[in-house]
């Protein structure tokens, strides 16, 4: 600390010592220059202006929020239900209907009926059959029964059941209620708004038009003119006129007529079955007989057939002679006199007057006012009022009683009837009398007679009864069933759930953009 404050006086003493150094070091150096050397503008400080600018800055403010709290609570909830209930009722409903009502009458009807004439025929049929000889013979049969006897027995089952036992208990139920207090704040807002000035100049505005210019002059026109001329000449004129010619040209025609023709049609061929006799062959193990079926033999059996009826053209062809007439073109020449008008051009030289226009170019100039608009910025205070909601809570308890259910056990006997059934065999046995039989081939003749059906027409004439219907109006009387609903009211009881909201408050930190004016050097 001494030598510090030792070193400054040394340093004060020195600079006292040399006036001429402290002489040139006033005005920061400035009495150094050289008198020759100094103009005005280093001897003078320039004329400093300045312009407020805004500058923005952002600031960190803390406001205080609220955000909801919800709380959720059963609530019981007792309501009127109506349950409908449903009756049958009939009412009577009349209604007219038309009955039909038939009348008979009499119609003939003509018509035309093919009646079959029938033809008897025989044909014959060879076939072998099978003779059956017949032998009788006795074998035991034996068979087993069993015969059912049935006993009664008793059986004991015991079981628990669970007995319900009701019992009654008060709960106590708690909620809260939130009553909103509501209270008013102001706060300022400044915003920047930028009012326009209006500031008016002058600009010229050139143009230029054009000024029409006419002069007229002469020239010389060659103009074409026109003479007719008459001259005579002959012509040659050709006519046509047509002359009737008459030719005679033959074509055959090609007809017919429809003739009925007949032909059998023979029935269709049906195929039938038939089993053959069967034999017996006895079993000298078992001594019994056994039947075999014979063979299935199949044959043709030739239907029936008709006299069918068909239409047949029968062509005949024919020959016919026509008369036509025929127009021929003939050519006819005769000479004709006749004038014509000759046009001969000659020229001839017209004066003609014609004006031309040339635009003559002009210049104009004309100061126009405008306007234009510069924004100056202008800061504006407003005050807005906001609603802050306090929720106050509210604390409510009821008791609400209960019903429970608590299951006692208790033991139970059931006798339960049973009938048990044991099979008892027997053994039975019988004589049975059987027969078999041999088969002895044989050839047999059958005389098959089948009829052939002819149709030959043959037109009747009849009385046919026919049915009008007449509709006669008649009122009849039904019962409709219809249903009735009633609604008989019930009381409901629901448990629904509340919610319950409260505003809880925090801090929140935001940042806000402030704008600064700032002083900012301007030179000239």
């Amino acid at each position: 600390m001494r030598l510090n404050i030792a070193w400054r006086l040394a340093l004060l003493a020195g600079i006292l010592a040399w006036p001429d150094v402290a002489a040139r070091a006033a005005h920061c150096g400035a009495g150094s220059y050289s008198a020759s050397c100094i103009c005005r503008e280093q001897a003078c400080l320039p004329c400093v202006r300045y312009r407020v600018c805004y500058q923005p800055v952002v600031e960190e403010q803390a406001a205080v929020c609220y955000r909801p709290v919800y709380r959720t609570v059963m609530k019981e909830c007792r309501s009127v239900v109506h349950r409908p209930c449903y009756e049958q009722c009939w009412r009577e409903c009349r209604t007219t209907v038309c009955k039909p009502v038939w009348e008979q009458y009499d119609t003939v009807r003509r018509y035309t009926v093919c009646q079959p004439v029938y033809e008897q025929r025989i044909k014959e049929c060879r076939y072998t059959v099978q003779k059956p000889c017949w032998q009788e013979y006795q074998v035991p049969v034996r068979w087993t029964t069993q015969h059912p006897v049935y006993e009664q027995r008793v059986k004991e089952c015991r079981y628990t059941v669970q007995k319900p036992v009701w019992q009654e208990y008060q709960v106590p139920v708690r909620w809260q209620t939130c009553r909103p207090v509501y209270e008013t704040h102001v706060k300022e807002c400044r915003y920047t708004v930028c009012k326009p000035v209006w500031q008016e100049y002058q600009v010229p505005v050139r143009w230029q038009t054009c000024k029409p210019v006419y002069e007229t002059h002469c020239r010389q026109v060659p103009v074409t003119c026109c003479q007719t001329v008459v001259e005579q000449r002959q012509a040659v004129c050709k006519s046509y006129y047509c002359e009737p010619v008459w030719t005679e040209q033959c074509y055959k025609v090609c007809g017919g007529e429809w003739r009925e023709e007949r032909y059998y049609c023979p029935g269709p061929t049906m195929t039938r079955c038939c089993r053959a006799p069967g034999c017996w062959h006895f079993d000298p193990c078992t001594c019994t007989s056994h039947y075999c079926p014979g063979p299935v033999v199949s044959y043709q059996v030739q239907c029936p057939g008709q006299w069918m009826c068909k239409r047949v053209w029968v062509p005949r062809e024919e020959i016919r002679t026509v008369r036509t007439c025929q127009m021929v073109r003939r050519e006819r020449c005769q000479i004709v006199n006749y004038n014509v008008c000759k046009v001969v051009p000659y020229t001839v030289m017209k004066t003609e007057r014609y004006t031309t226009c040339r635009m003559v170019v002009e210049s104009h100039c004309k100061m126009v006012t405008c306007r234009k608009c510069v924004m100056v910025p202008e800061v504006c205070v407003q005050r807005v009022p906001y609603t802050v909601c306090k929720m106050v809570t509210q604390q409510h308890c009821k008791m609400v009683t209960c019903r429970r259910c608590t299951y006692v056990p208790q033991e139970c006997v059931q006798r339960i009837p049973y009938t048990v059934c044991r099979m008892v065999t027997q053994e039975h046995c019988r004589m049975e009398t059987r027969r078999k039989c041999v088969m002895v081939p044989e050839v047999c003749v059958q005389r098959i007679p089948y009829t052939v059906c002819r149709m030959v027409p043959e037109e009747r004439c009849e009385v046919v009864k026919c049915m009008r219907c007449k509709m006669v109006p008649e009122e009849r009387c039904y019962r409709v069933p219809y249903t009735v609903c009633r609604m008989v009211p019930q009381e409901c009881v629901t448990y629904k759930p509340e919610t319950t909201c409260h505003y809880e408050p925090y801090c929140v930190t935001r940042k806000v953009c402030k704008l600064v004016p700032v002083c900012v050097p301007v030179c000239p």
